[in-house]
Order: structure tokens, then C-alpha cells, then sequence
């Protein structure tokens, strides 16, 4: 497009439970965070895995908002020590690395258990298919129950797209929904990806989003999108 980009920066996505978008693909996902605390097992955890932009963030969100879990992207000593004062934690993207030492993931698991605390684990795939090298973890990790969140269907992106669009401050009628999902990717990413353009574009020109300004941005969108 020819004109400068602009951008939102004061806009947070909503993350409230009435505003997750539900549908077949994270049904499951959904219902064991509703379960909580009844959770089964001998550790009582749940990974929550799928694609990026999937709503595996906001799935995390409504259970902290819950259950009072606090948020970790990389284990070290002190995660342990503050078990003791919360059991209930969120790993965010768990990966065999530097991040997330193995011999901390194991004792973090097993203090889980002598607490009687929850873990939520949110990954791309499942954690017990990763490369861990210490097996007691992989044996740990294998233990816990697995909820997919698959590929959306277009009632789903639709919905996604006008959450997206309603966080960002931008109207978008049906007509225009409609018109962009039938030539888009069906996947959460280019549902975001999608609905940010054509923010941008009716910022960077003041104007109110129409038809004929969708039809533009999706003739102009790169074939990875479409």
C-alpha cells in the first residue's frame, strides 16, 4: 500500500471470559479450565497446546485470573522457593534450554505434588514430545493431561476477527467479515494479521473501514495470507 503505516500502541487485548471466542477447535481446552480445581492426577497440571494467535494467552489469563497463579517464562531457584506462598503456577512456553533447566522442572513438579498445586503449561506442541534429556521429567511431563487447540472453522475466525477488531477500536461490519474470510488463510494468525492491516490502513488514511478498502488490502496482501 502506498501510504505510510500507522500503528495502536494503547490497545491490550481483552482477556475477560466472556470474550473468549469458544468453538469445536478449543472446546476441550475451555472445559478443563472451567474444571479447575478438579483436576485428575497425581500432579494436577494441563498443557494447552497449538498454534500461535490460537488463544492459548487468553486461555492462561482466565485461569490466573482464577485460580491466583502467577506467570513463569523461565524456571530458576526462586520459582521454587515462592511455590510455598502460591502452588498454582502458568508456564509460558516451556522449552528444554538454558530458560528452563531440567533439574528445576523435575523438583518444580514434584513440589507441585507435596503442596497438592496445579500447573497450566501453554506450548505450541506437546511438552512430553519435546527433547527432554532428564527422563524422570519427560515421565513427569507424559503424565499430565493434553488439551489441542486445532484449526479454527470460519464461524470461529469470524468471531476472533471482530474480537481483534473490537480490542483494536475498529468497526468492521459482516459484509466486510465475511468478504475477507472467504480469501484469507483459515488460521488464527492471518485472522490477526488481517484485521491489523486493515487497521493500519484506515488509520494511516482517517477513514472508517469499507468494502472497497478491504478489497484493496486483500489484492495487496502478500499469497502467504490468502
Amino acid at each position: 500500500m502506498p501510504e505510510q503505516i500507522s500503528l495502536r500502541f494503547d490497545r491490550e487485548p481483552n482477556y475477560a471470559r466472556k470474550d473468549f471466542v469458544l468453538g469445536s477447535c478449543n472446546a476441550m481446552a475451555a472445559d478443563w479450565i472451567d474444571r479447575w480445581p478438579d483436576w485428575p492426577g497425581r500432579i494436577k497440571g494441563l498443557v494447552i497446546h497449538g498454534l500461535p494467535d490460537s488463544g492459548k494467552s487468553h486461555l492462561g489469563a482466565i485461569w490466573a485470573e482464577i485460580s491466583g497463579a502467577s506467570m513463569v517464562t523461565r524456571l530458576d531457584d526462586q520459582t521454587l522457593q515462592t511455590l510455598a506462598d502460591n502452588p498454582h503456577i502458568l508456564l509460558d512456553h516451556p522449552a528444554s534450554g538454558d530458560d528452563w533447566p531440567e533439574e528445576i522442572f523435575f523438583h518444580l513438579l514434584n513440589r507441585l505434588i507435596e503442596l497438592d498445586g496445579t500447573v497450566l503449561i501453554l506450548s505450541r506442541q506437546p511438552v512430553s514430545a519435546q527433547s527432554w534429556g532428564l527422563a524422570d521429567l519427560s515421565s513427569r511431563l507424559a503424565g499430565l493431561m493434553s488439551a489441542e487447540i486445532g484449526v479454527p472453522d470460519d464461524t470461529v475466525l469470524m468471531a476472533v476477527m471482530q474480537k481483534i477488531a473490537d480490542d483494536l477500536g475498529l468497526a468492521l461490519s459482516p459484509e466486510i467479515l465475511s468478504y475477507t474470510i472467504a480469501r484469507m488463510e483459515r488460521s488464527f494468525t492471518a485472522a490477526r494479521q488481517t484485521v491489523e492491516m486493515i487497521d493500519s490502513i484506515a488509520l494511516a488514511r482517517k477513514k472508517k473501514a469499507s468494502l472497497a478498502m478491504v478489497r484493496e488490502i486483500m489484492d495487496s496482501m502478500e499469497p502467504r495470507l490468502l
